[in-house]
């Protein structure tokens, strides 16, 4: 019962992150949508930034339990898009509050992890040391996390997942441009 009342917690937290900024919201709301107490909610989290903690942990943990084939880069990159497009409201509430520095931190492992799965299940395609492979995972994950802060910080008034698309087609398109952009001269 104890673990069914922590998630019916942070579900109505979600819920009222849908419908209002995580700084407008009060464990008063939290225990009277939920129907239950304020000593059950501080049995089961010390402050509201620990449900945040709980449901972006929550979150990651899914993502380990059941790991996707994905047949490239752009593919990884569209996971971690949808995870965020598909709680638009409450990634962007979550980053918009004091727990900042929590959600960019399950995001930036989340995307490394995702990365790296896709290198781990592909690493016989490529001709690469574990020292490259690291440099690729890095690159492809500020990569992405530039795109996901880039579209937080324009309050989700682009396509995330589209710019991406374009950005792989342009390099697809123009296979040049990665060479003129990594000039040395």
């Amino acid at each position: 019962m104890s673990g069914f009342t922590k998630e019916i917690i942070a579900k109505t937290f979600t819920e009222l992150l849908d419908e209002k900024p995580m700084s407008k919201i009060t464990v008063k709301d939290i225990v009277e949508r939920c129907g239950v107490n304020r000593n059950t909610f501080y049995y089961h989290f010390k402050d509201i930034p620990d449900v945040v903690e709980f449901i972006l942990k929550k979150k990651w943990d899914e993502i380990l339990e059941h790991p996707q084939d994905r047949a490239s880069i752009l593919e990884c990159m569209e996971e971690m898009a949808d995870l965020v497009r598909n709680n638009r409201k409450v990634m962007f509430n979550v980053y918009r509050s004091v727990k900042k520095d929590t959600f960019l931190f399950y995001m930036n492992e989340i995307s490394n992890y995702i990365i790296m799965e896709y290198f781990r299940k592909n690493a016989d395609q490529f001709d690469l040391d574990e020292g490259e492979i690291r440099i690729l995972i890095q690159y492809y994950k500020c990569l992405f996390m530039g795109f996901l802060m880039e579209w937080l910080d324009n309050n989700l008034k682009s396509d995330f997942g589209e710019e991406m698309r374009q950005a792989s087609r342009l390099f697809e398109k123009h296979p040049e441009l990665h060479a003129v952009l990594n000039r040395s001269e």
